[in-house]
């Protein structure tokens, strides 16, 4: 996807557009949940609010670490690019996943809500980038280097949180995703090891 002329790359710039459309299957079951709950406390809310924060900084910890030169390559890193609205088919359609998109404060991110089979409520999983994401991860750097999280939103960093949350298992994720392969994967695959040696989370 060619960005020469143009002052911000398309993904920034494309526009709002609905969020991806649910399927009449995912509609009953979001209408059928919210039969049974009401609009939150405001004490809730905030609950909510500081449970973010508290993400946002592991996230921030986890990204000091990083270091400037390695996320130059833009080329490298942007890989395959799905459409918000795409990637929610396809975790729907292909890996049989009941989920759906919540709008955030931040006109670009949506909150990714998933069902696991075994509980009648959904969890939150994560964010995604409206309205494309890039397949690796670019964090956000100061004047001086210093990254302070992310800048475009990598669609396998969704993949990682839907598997440590145990939302789909390594097996369905490279089947319909395939693997990562060049010199920018060496952190998802790591990640993805971890997870079956240290959390006993096998790839089926």
């Amino acid at each position: 996807m060619s960005t020469s002329g143009r002052a911000k790359a398309p993904w920034e710039d494309y526009g709002d557009t609905i969020v991806g459309k649910d399927s009449a299957a995912m509609t009953a079951a979001v209408d059928e949940y919210a039969k049974h709950r009401h609009e939150k406390s405001s004490a809730q809310n905030e609950e909510e609010l500081a449970r973010w924060r508290e993400e946002n900084k592991s996230i921030a910890k986890e990204y000091q670490f990083l270091k400037f030169e390695d996320y130059q390559d833009f080329e490298a890193r942007k890989g395959k690019i799905y459409g918000y609205d795409e990637f929610i088919s396809v975790l729907r359609n292909k890996c049989k996943l009941r989920c759906f998109y919540r709008e955030m404060a931040h006109p670009q991110m949506l909150a990714l809500w998933a069902f696991k089979k075994e509980f009648p409520d959904p969890e939150c999983v994560t964010w995604v980038q409206r309205p494309f994401m890039i397949e690796m991860e670019i964090p956000h750097f100061d004047e001086h280097n210093v990254p302070l999280g992310p800048r475009y939103r990598g669609w396998r960093s969704v993949l990682m949180m839907l598997r440590l949350k145990e939302f789909l298992p390594e097996s369905t994720i490279n089947k319909v995703f395939g693997r990562a392969n060049g010199p920018c994967s060496e952190k998802y695959n790591k990640f993805m090891q971890s997870m079956r040696q240290n959390y006993g989370l096998g790839a089926a």
